[in-house]
């Protein structure tokens, strides 16, 4: 059954480096067991293939060379964009060659090949899509795909010998061929092996008579855009049928002992594979072969030789190779070492977790190369529970000692501490503590406060030459650890930098307002009482400024106000968004009248503070003398009319 749809794959993701000039290279020593097994797998051309241990070299255009190993048995590429590779594992991988670190990964099973539009055939013969994976057909044999510019096909050969052809999304079975066992198509016509080793060929647009141009033929592709077919007899021989002079056979000199041939269109070359496996370049009638290079030096560098706890920094290999070729790639975990292992932690993918302060060498080896790089690691992070008693600064055991990297062990009313070799020991109560074996007097008892437990910060003076000291103004602890620094703050620090932030505007904090015209807070007239006032930076250190409200459930609600912090005063003082008051209160009116100036709606009789509430400011107003008062004209304009109210003595006697 077809299912057949176009499946055209442009612009994608991920992969990897190769040389150039008659040399090719090869995979990094990292990825191989040995460099004198390495080989050539297969080739899309000398500047994209795989090697024998599933590592991939490719070349973008403008990313230049690129590598990556993912264990691959096969690649496939239809152009000079994107490469396919597939895993013993029934991984489907694409790069775009531009953006190799951006691979797309699926999942199928039962993988036998993937070819170069990304259709993915599985041991069944069944034939997916890659894109969606959509099934294609039930039983597949074969795929071609041919582009030239902008004219792309792709040609189907299935189980039974039908042939497939589409073309602008438009999909046609154009022919069949018994015992068919292999395609290779070019622009309309296709040639078909069979498994008599004979080829023939099927004009895919007109029905023509299929005619049969060779025998003892293994393997066969399309030679460019002018229908010159090769074909690799099962000699080792290679013989081009040309389409324009009737498919007259001529042997290709120089070539012998091959097993297949492949063509690049972008660079214009033909690639023999021999039949003990090797690949090379061929020529004017000569091959030059292709070969993996060897690895001379490695380089290991740090995205950044100071991070803080909990920050990830990845590491790069740069790897120079026989050839002057140069590659970056992420180290292997089992590549990576730490001298300070408390420092840090590998991570799979070239990376490393800072998890405790302090500076380690980070050192690479690959086979018998090796590089090194320093790291240290800092703390921004504030811990909470730091504590003045008697002019003496107390710090929590468990939250700074594992900032310091160390590791503690809680063995009811005692801490044992390990700190890289140092072992300090303190006790619930006491104020000796025990460090490698021997007492040290502190200054004060290890005590619980506020619910953590505490030791004088004196004891890190002694035992580890750490500096600590009080900020009164903040009412924190600073810690200095040789160029690293991190604060620990007391439970009143977060509310004084809080009002060293706000400056003035901490006097709003508390404060009581009443809606006037922001519904979207509450209901118009309701109170809010102003909890925070939260300042947020920009990307270029600018600020802006909103007001956090609770209402009367309990609910917070938000009103931004402005860049500046006049922002806010101006915000709070203008009548027609608060009330400094409870207008309730000052305006001792019916309730019927206040659910009328809530709805919006004007009646006679009301008085003129009344109406401005209830419609807000006119856009203009007249007044006159007369013997029964003073006569006031309110106009409202708007889009959907003009309305206007009459006062007389400031009461309301009429509504236009």
């Amino acid at each position: 059954m077809l299912l057949f749809k176009k499946a055209r794959v442009r612009t994608f993701t991920l992969w990897i480096g190769i040389l150039v000039l008659s040399v090719l290279m090869g995979i990094p020593g990292a990825f191989a067991s040995s460099e004198s097994n390495r080989s050539i797998h297969s080739v899309l051309d000398r500047n994209n293939y795989l090697l024998n241990d599933g590592t991939l070299w490719s070349k973008g255009s403008i990313a230049g060379v690129w590598t990556q190993n993912r264990n691959l048995i096969g690649i496939s590429g239809s152009d000079n964009e994107v490469v396919f590779g597939w895993t013993v594992d029934d991984q489907v991988i694409m790069w775009d060659k531009e953006n190799a670190h951006l691979p797309k990964i699926k999942q199928f099973k039962g993988v036998k090949k993937v070819y170069g539009n990304g259709w993915v055939q599985l041991q069944d013969g069944s034939l997916y899509k890659f894109r969606d994976q959509e099934k294609v057909l039930d039983s597949a044999l074969d795929v071609s795909s041919y582009s030239y510019g902008s004219d792309i096909t792709d040609t189907i050969l299935s189980s039974s010998g039908d042939i497939y052809y589409s073309k602008y999304s438009k999909i046609r079975k154009a022919g069949n061929v018994a015992n068919a066992t292999a395609i290779a198509a070019n622009n309309v016509f296709a040639a078909v092996l069979k498994d008599d080793n004979s080829v023939v060929i099927v004009n895919m647009l007109y029905q023509e008579e299929q005619i049969t141009i060779a025998n003892d033929v293994q393997s066969l592709i399309w030679w460019g855009n002018e229908y010159k077919l090769l074909a690799v007899k099962k000699d080792g021989t290679v013989w081009n049928y040309d389409r324009n002079d009737n498919y007259k056979g001529e042997q290709l000199p120089g070539l012998n002992n091959v097993s297949r041939m492949v063509y690049s269109l972008d660079l214009d070359e033909l690639y023999a594979q021999l039949q003990d496996g090797s690949w090379a370049v061929y020529h004017s009638g000569k091959l030059t072969s292709l070969s993996a290079p060897t690895l001379n030096q490695v380089t290991l560098t740090a995205s950044t030789k100071e991070a803080n706890i909990g920050d990830i920094v990845t590491l790069t290999v740069q790897e120079n190779y026989s050839n002057g070729f140069k590659t970056k790639r992420a180290p292997l975990p089992g590549e990576i070492t730490l001298e300070q292992s408390q420092v840090a932690l590998i991570l799979p993918e070239g990376k490393l977790k800072a998890t405790g302060m302090g500076t380690t060498k980070v050192m690479l080896k690959i086979g018998d190369k090796s590089s090194d790089t320093q790291l240290t690691v800092n703390s921004q992070q504030k811990l909470t529970g730091a504590e003045l008693l008697n002019g003496d600064v107390y710090l929590p055991v468990q939250s700074v000692f594992k900032m310091l990297g160390a590791k503690i062990d809680v063995q009811g009313v005692r801490f044992k501490i390990q700190m890289g070799n140092e072992l300090i020991t303190l006790t619930k109560g006491s104020a000796v503590a025990d460090f490698n074996d021997k007492a040290i007097t502190m200054k004060g008892k290890v005590q619980t406060i506020n619910g953590q437990t505490v030791f004088p910060a004196e004891l890190l003076k002694q035992v580890a030459r750490i500096q600590v000291n009080w900020d009164t103004e903040l009412k924190q602890a600073k810690v200095f650890v040789g160029n690293a620094a991190f604060v620990v703050e007391s439970k009143d620090t977060l509310a004084l930098i809080k009002k060293k932030e706000l400056g003035n505007l901490s006097r709003f904090i508390g404060k009581s307002y009443w809606i006037n015209s922001d519904t979207s807070l509450g209901q118009r007239f309701s109170k809010l009482t102003i909890t925070d006032i939260k300042i947020e930076k920009g990307k270029y250190d600018e600020r802006s400024y909103s007001i956090v409200f609770r209402n009367t459930k309990g609910k917070s609600v938000i009103a931004y106000a402005g860049g500046f912090p006049s922002s806010v005063t101006e915000m709070l003082a203008d009548s027609d968004q608060f009330f400094s008051y409870d207008p309730y209160k000052k305006y001792n009116w019916s309730s019927s009248t206040w659910k009328k100036i809530i709805a919006g709606e004007v009646a006679l009789g009301m008085n003129t503070t009344q109406a401005r509430l209830a419609w807000g400011d006119p856009n203009s107003i007249t007044q006159e003398a007369s013997s029964k008062g003073k006569i006031e004209v309110w106009v409202y304009a708007s889009s959907a009319g003009v309305r206007a109210l009459g006062f007389l003595s400031g009461k309301l006697i009429a509504i236009y």
